[in-house]
């Protein structure tokens, strides 16, 4: 009440402020008091506060989205990876200028894409969420997790569709797509033991 016996004075010797509408308001006890300065003079109006049912607080839940989804689709992951195809391997490579390889190339391509995915091969077998089933079930974007050797996991590639997959390969020197129907994809299905979904 205070504020609106003190502001109203004030804006009545400012001048314009006839020719404009000023409203000055506040809450006393079950009401707001709400005053207004026009051309006309000055109007008071009381309105009650309107009190809601008490709820009890929640706690605020967060959605945790894992690193590795935060961002980035399958396609735009997928043409990515073609602009590499044709860059040589190198163990331990981490760039198109030095070379890839097999995680090294994945990490590189969903990291342009937003993805932050770890540098092996055995710690990208654990980003995402397991996509189980035959390859057929796969999803462009899926990680392949291959163990050439026993059980360890030691090369990925990633899931284009179509039974075809794109990766930095020893063999072949270079990035490539295979063709999973082929002896050599054949060679590599034989040797798949996990799918991971990134994307």
């Amino acid at each position: 009440m205070k504020l609106i016996a003190c502001a109203l004075p004030i804006l009545a010797s400012v001048p314009g402020v006839l020719n404009a509408q000023v409203k000055v308001g506040t809450s006393l006890g079950p009401f707001v008091l709400v005053a207004t300065v026009n051309g006309h003079g000055v109007s008071v109006r009381a309105t009650p506060v309107i009190s809601r049912p008490h709820r009890a607080s929640r706690p605020t839940r967060r959605a945790t989205i894992p690193r590795s989804t935060a961002r980035g689709t399958a396609a735009s992951v997928l043409a990515t990876a073609q602009r590499f195809v044709g860059v040589r391997y190198r163990y331990g490579g981490s760039s198109p200028q030095s070379g890839f390889d097999c995680s090294g190339l994945v990490q590189y391509v969903f990291g342009r894409n937003g993805v932050d995915l770890p540098r092996t091969s055995r710690l990208q077998a654990q980003a995402g969420v397991a996509a189980t089933g035959p390859v057929d079930s796969l999803r462009p974007g899926d990680l392949m997790l291959f163990a050439s050797k026993g059980s360890r996991i030691d090369h990925v590639a990633i899931y284009v569709g179509n039974n075809r997959m794109v990766h930095a390969s020893a063999g072949a020197g270079k990035v490539v797509y295979d063709d999973l129907s082929t002896p050599r994809g054949r060679w590599y299905l034989a040797r798949h033991v996990a799918s991971r979904r990134v994307v």
